[in-house]
């Protein structure tokens, strides 16, 4: 069944692909061949292959099929079907119908309002005017791996809407509702509202309430703001309330779930045309009274950026260094540097940790439509003396 699954993924491409040189159908996408070689317990050579496209009709100009897949193979070892085929995206879609509705069918990638994530099924958007529209979903939830596996509805259905002002006032509005389920239990109850405005000049503020039907609490309050002092210098501020979004059937729910809050207080400036330093500070409140803080700063231009990571309190103590940065060769050939550094404990009587991680990538554009990159990235930390692995891309672009 799953071979046959295969074939008739397979099949469309090719019907499609054939179709459109015949028609003059569009045809964008780009495939990749990425290899991975690293070492566990055993030596392990994995090769990835990637290919995302998506076909559309000048005729039809409503329709298009769009796709991301992607085959594993370990030379090592066996892998069954469920690790080496995954489809991310694969559906068809139909824009604009009628001028008025948006219809997409098949496994796809959603937001709406709040996190939903991957679904098998069928969502519609109606533009009821230029500034107004709603949506409807239904469907399974996508397959956990993103095998080609498909749930049964029984096992996991996903319903939900939302209901979208745009433009009106200088805000925009959003009330979504959420249902996720099977024939047993629900797993997830929201609905919610959210809210931009950027009426005030050079400010831009966003509120979200989210409230958790099933447990009867608000599950996530949500306060931002960003004003922008003059071209160099902004300052930003936010406030989360945020319960953990766990499955009502999940294992975890043995523990207690509490909230946390979240303040922050941030502040970049421009130090001169290409340059950007950028700072954080971070409050989060735990039950009891227990508080952790965390700083961030960081410099940084188009090339890249070098970073300070400070955290104390309850969730432990880490000072870290990130630094990144890219270097243009030629035209063609980019180089680039990461390196990560962090010294950490997470009690007081334990003994600080240290880990260091890099990475070098070399990335090599010719042809106008191939690329190559090699990456070697290496790691040393408590559990390993050395760690270090080799990924390779191959990608073509049309």
């Amino acid at each position: 069944m799953k071979k046959k699954k295969i074939i008739f993924v397979l099949s469309i491409v090719a019907v499609f692909w054939g179709v459109g040189y015949a028609s003059g159908i569009d045809f964008h996408g780009n495939v990749a061949n990425s290899v991975y070689s690293y070492e566990d317990t055993t030596s392990h050579t994995r090769v990835y292959q990637f290919v995302q496209f998506s076909f559309e009709s000048p005729e039809i100009k409503n329709l298009s099929l769009n796709a991301s897949l992607r085959a594993l193979t370990d030379v090592n070892e066996t892998l069954d079907s469920e690790d080496r085929f995954k489809a991310y995206n694969l559906n068809l879609k139909f824009k604009k119908l009628f001028n008025r509705l948006d219809v997409v069918l098949g496994r796809q990638f959603l937001h709406p309002g709040t996190i939903l994530g991957g679904l098998d099924g069928l969502y519609t958007k109606f533009y009821i005017s230029k500034n107004i529209n709603f949506s409807v979903y239904g469907g399974t939830e996508a397959n956990f791996n993103s095998s080609l596996k498909i749930y049964k509805p029984e096992d996991s259905f996903v319903t939900g809407g939302l209901f979208e002002l745009n433009r009106i006032y200088s805000s925009k509005f959003q009330f979504f509702y959420l249902q996720k389920a099977n024939e047993n239990d629900i797993f997830w109850h929201l609905t919610g509202l959210n809210f931009q405005n950027s009426s005030i000049p050079e400010t831009n503020i966003r509120l979200q309430t989210h409230y958790d039907l099933e447990n009867s609490r608000l599950h996530r309050l949500l306060v931002y703001a960003r004003h922008n002092m003059n071209k160099k210098l902004s300052f930003s501020f936010g406030f989360k309330n945020q319960y953990p979004q766990v499955y009502t059937n999940s294992f975890f729910t043995i523990f207690e779930i509490n909230a946390y809050s979240q303040y922050k207080l941030g502040c970049s400036y421009k130090i001169a045309n290409n340059y950007l330093l950028s700072g954080q500070y971070q409050l989060v409140q735990f039950e009891d009274e227990n508080n952790a803080n965390r700083f961030f700063a960081t410099i940084s231009n188009s090339n890249g950026s070098i970073g300070l990571i400070y955290e104390s309190g309850y969730a432990g103590e880490q000072l870290g260094v990130i630094f990144d940065y890219a270097y243009e060769i030629t035209p063609a050939l980019l180089a680039s540097l990461n390196i990560d550094y962090s010294r950490y404990k997470m009690e007081k009587v334990y003994e600080f940790e240290n880990q260091v991680a890099n990475a070098v990538r070399l990335s090599y554009r010719f042809l106008s439509h191939w690329s190559i990159d090699l990456e070697y990235q290496w790691l040393t930390n408590r559990f390993k003396d050395s760690d270090s692995r080799v990924l390779n891309h191959i990608r073509f672009k049309w």
